[in-house]
């Protein structure tokens, strides 16, 4: 019986020896597995920082594309307002180009009947 006794007291005292074993080993790996999340943990807050940074970035540049698309838009609307000026001119003085031409035409053959010389028209 006491050569059981022995035998039940070793195999405790290897379990109680191979569980501190086990306890010192993986306390020392659990420790680089929390290291290693702290780590990534972060790493991923910078990253996340960085995304939020280029996110601002970009709402700015977007915010710029806008204001641009107005002032382009503004331009081309003085653009077609200026060409539409430009139309109503040319029409106004085309027909003031014929009247005087009508009219140096009527006063020609008025002064054709005179003794003048002749007025040559460009």
């Amino acid at each position: 019986m006491q050569n059981s006794y022995k035998i039940i007291i070793y195999i405790v005292v290897a379990i109680v020896f191979v569980n501190f074993f086990l306890t010192f080993f993986s306390n020392s790996n659990i420790r680089g597995i929390r290291d290693d999340l702290q780590e990534a943990k972060r790493s991923t807050d910078s990253a996340l920082q960085e995304v939020k940074h280029s996110q601002d970035k970009l709402d700015s540049i977007m915010n710029d594309v806008v204001v641009f698309k107005a002032y382009i838009n503004n331009v081309q609307k003085r653009v077609q307002l200026a060409d539409v000026q430009k139309t109503l001119e040319d029409e106004k003085n085309g027909t003031k180009v014929k009247l005087l031409k009508d009219s140096i035409s009527a006063l020609k053959e008025s002064i054709q009947s005179d003794s003048l010389p002749p007025i040559d028209v460009k």
